[in-house]
Order: structure tokens, then sequence, then C-alpha cells
């Protein structure tokens, strides 16, 4: 399933995300996802995991 979502970046953040975009024969979201993916390919999300609770200092 796909969601749309609306994100802020500076000129120059679009422009390189455009370059890459171009030089990978994607669009700018391909590119975006294909960015975020790689970025937190160490880390899982799925919909039912809850976050571990960290406990408190004392």
């Amino acid at each position: 399933m796909k969601k749309r979502i609306n994100i802020t970046l500076e000129d120059d953040v679009v422009k390189r995300v455009d370059y890459y975009a171009n030089n990978h024969y994607t669009s700018r979201s391909g590119a975006i996802t294909m960015l975020i993916v790689d970025a937190t390919d160490d880390y899982t999300v799925t919909a039912t995991k809850k976050p571990r609770k960290t406990e408190k200092a004392k």
C-alpha cells in the first residue's frame, strides 16, 4: 500500500534529488523512496510491533 505525503525541502536538496533520479532513471518519488529504504535498511517497521519501553533512570 502506498501513502501520499507532503514534505518541504530546500531548493538545493530538491536539485540533488532530481539529479539522483535522472541518473537512476526514476522519478523524484522513486529516488526519495530508494534513498530512504537504503538509509534505513537496518530498521524494520511493522504496524503490529510496538517500540520497546526503555527503563527509567533511577
